[in-house]
């Protein structure tokens, strides 16, 4: 299918299947603002709360792009942020939650990750949101819950992927824990809190109720966990680290070539049986030891030892294209500038372009889920430092210049 014909009954000018949830945001760091993100990219209207002055820690973090406007050049700001608008709010002043009552009665969803009882703190939980919006969809992002033993301890990404288990299989076997490349906890928090907002909605839209939405890194990370919980209740089997070694459903996934390295996967039985003509091992796919799947994963090592030796005579190209050919599974192992150059990525717009107004035209990753009646995009660039407060308190709340004036001069906005 061309990319043309899978968007062809798009509807001209909508902004994603959330056009019309307006969503406030009280957010700092990633998993939080994460959230607000794919609500966003999904067409939802998201008003980004941050403090005067200050802003959010994520402004903070580098690399950098060249500018002298310290808060405006954060790569992972301008990327994780793009799609929102932003006003400025001290929303932990008795004035400011005033004025964050105003927006959330006005609002669908409210986005919050502070420690439990913060929000509730300044006047903002949702209990108080809850008595002038009865129907109010309010998301909390923490470290380990609003209840639970740990539930008042902060927590962060390598925190979690710490407890989670997933540092401790990740790495290679006769070398120590490590994170993941990325921050894998906060990622799969902000999916889930989006994920379960979604749900409330759609659960708000059949019976008129609201409710508070709990997401964790911690939760967040064991409900990626698979067989782990299970196998080492019931089996007495606790996940150790492979590194790159035997994969759970086939063989090793990663093998050397005469000038890189290759990944692949050889899981189901057609593909086994085509793999061992393409090395010209026939005799592997009657081999006892090798005949089934479970007959491989227990000989794992002699069936990555026969591949290996076949690959290290060939280029990761020729490998790749081998694979290919044969319709077996393998891919080039990517870096970034290998990623933004693909065309592939490219056409699916997972590399997209905004305009910022110091920037000028920036590259940034594009939307995943594709809508073919109501498709999300970037539109729109990640927002500067109180950039929409004149539209979001003069034309939502009904603020006069007088009014802005002398909040500002209060340190409110």
């Amino acid at each position: 299918m061309k990319k043309e014909e899978f968007f062809a009954e798009a509807i001209p000018g909508s902004t994603g299947p959330l056009q019309g949830v307006r969503v406030l945001e009280v957010t700092t760091s990633l998993a939080g603002p994460i959230v607000g993100t794919l609500l966003a990219d999904l067409g939802a209207e998201v008003i980004k709360c941050e403090l005067p002055k200050v802003g959010e820690v994520i402004r903070y973090c580098p690399p950098f792009l060249s500018s002298e406007a310290f808060m405006e050049r954060s790569t992972p700001h301008l990327s994780v942020n793009r799609n929102k608008k932003n006003i400025t709010l001290a929303y932990n002043k008795s004035e400011g939650a005033a004025i964050f009552k105003e927006l959330a009665a006005k609002a669908d969803v409210i986005v919050e990750n502070y420690k439990p009882g913060a929000t509730d703190k300044w006047g903002i939980g949702y209990k108080d949101i809850r008595n002038i919006k009865p129907d109010i969809v309010y998301t909390s992002i923490t470290g380990y819950g609003q209840f639970g033993l740990y539930h008042k301890k902060p927590g962060y990404d390598p925190i979690a992927q710490a407890m989670s288990g997933l540092m401790h299989i990740t790495g290679q076997p006769d070398g120590p824990p490590t994170t993941t490349g990325n921050y894998m906890a906060d990622n799969l928090t902000g999916w889930q809190g989006a994920f379960a907002t979604v749900a409330a909605l759609f659960y708000r839209e059949k019976s008129g109720k609201g409710q508070h939405i709990d997401v964790c890194l911690l939760d967040s990370l064991l409900y990626t966990t698979e067989m782990g919980i299970m196998a080492a209740s019931h089996l007495n089997f606790f996940w150790e680290r492979l590194g790159s070694g035997a994969h759970p459903i086939g063989t090793r996934v990663l093998y050397r070539c005469k000038d890189g390295y290759v990944c692949s996967l050889v899981a189901i039985q057609t593909h086994w049986e085509r793999l061992c003509k393409l090395i010209g091992r026939e005799d592997l796919i009657t081999d006892p030891r090798t005949r089934t799947l479970i007959d491989r994963v227990t000989n794992f090592q002699l069936c990555a030892d026969t591949i290996q030796q076949w690959t290290m005579g060939k280029t990761v190209e020729e490998v790749v294209r081998l694979f290919d050919e044969a319709e077996l599974v393998a891919a080039r192992i990517y870096d970034f500038r290998q990623i933004i150059e693909d065309p592939h990525i490219q056409e699916r717009d997972m590399v997209t372009e905004v305009t910022h107004p110091i920037h000028g035209k920036l590259k940034l990753y594009g939307v995943a889920a594709k809508h073919s009646l109501t498709p999300g995009k970037v539109r729109m660039h990640a927002p500067m430092l109180g950039e929409h407060n004149n539209e979001i308190y003069q034309e939502l709340l009904g603020y006069g210049e007088d009014k802005l004036i002398a909040l500002r001069e209060k340190g409110i906005v």
